[in-house]
């Protein structure tokens, strides 16, 4: 699916893919995720405070990774686009300036009090192919139809 061209109602087959999106979550981003949400527990930024509890390195808050996925979403929609539910649950830790792979298929389209929606099976992983999220789900609203 192009990006630069408007969705069109019912033009977004089953099987499409969400292209996909590679992140690396460096130091800087998890600080400003922290700052965003309030969220400063020092196991976040703090590389020392981490060692202490046995980690590798701070690591990035599981709700960062709802964040990047509705982000990825509503992008992929376009302007009227919002993210109606977002499912899913961490498998593995991602750790400071790790990268991570957006992705997902359409699972399903529909039209519900006039707005057209289109359901995801998405899928975070790291380019070693170790799943992050498998079997998450979206519906996103894409908006009057």
């Amino acid at each position: 699916m192009n990006l630069a061209q408007p969705i069109v109602p019912g033009a977004v087959p089953h099987g499409d893919t969400l292209p996909s999106e590679t992140i690396t979550c460096d130091l800087t981003s998890l600080v400003v995720y922290a700052a965003a949400t309030w969220d400063f527990h020092r196991y976040h930024y703090d590389a020392a405070f981490v060692k202490t509890i046995d980690m590798p390195a701070p690591f990035v808050d599981g709700q960062m990774i709802g964040a990047l996925l509705a982000s990825r979403l509503m992008r992929w929609g376009g302007p009227d686009a919002f993210v109606r539910r977002l499912a899913y649950r961490q498998r593995t830790t991602v750790f400071v300036d790790e990268s991570i792979i957006l992705g997902g298929k359409v699972t399903a389209r529909s039209v519900e009090n006039g707005r057209k929606l289109v359901t995801f099976n998405l899928s975070v992983h790291k380019p070693d192919g170790t799943f992050i999220v498998r079997d998450g789900t979206a519906t996103v609203d894409l908006g009057p139809g």
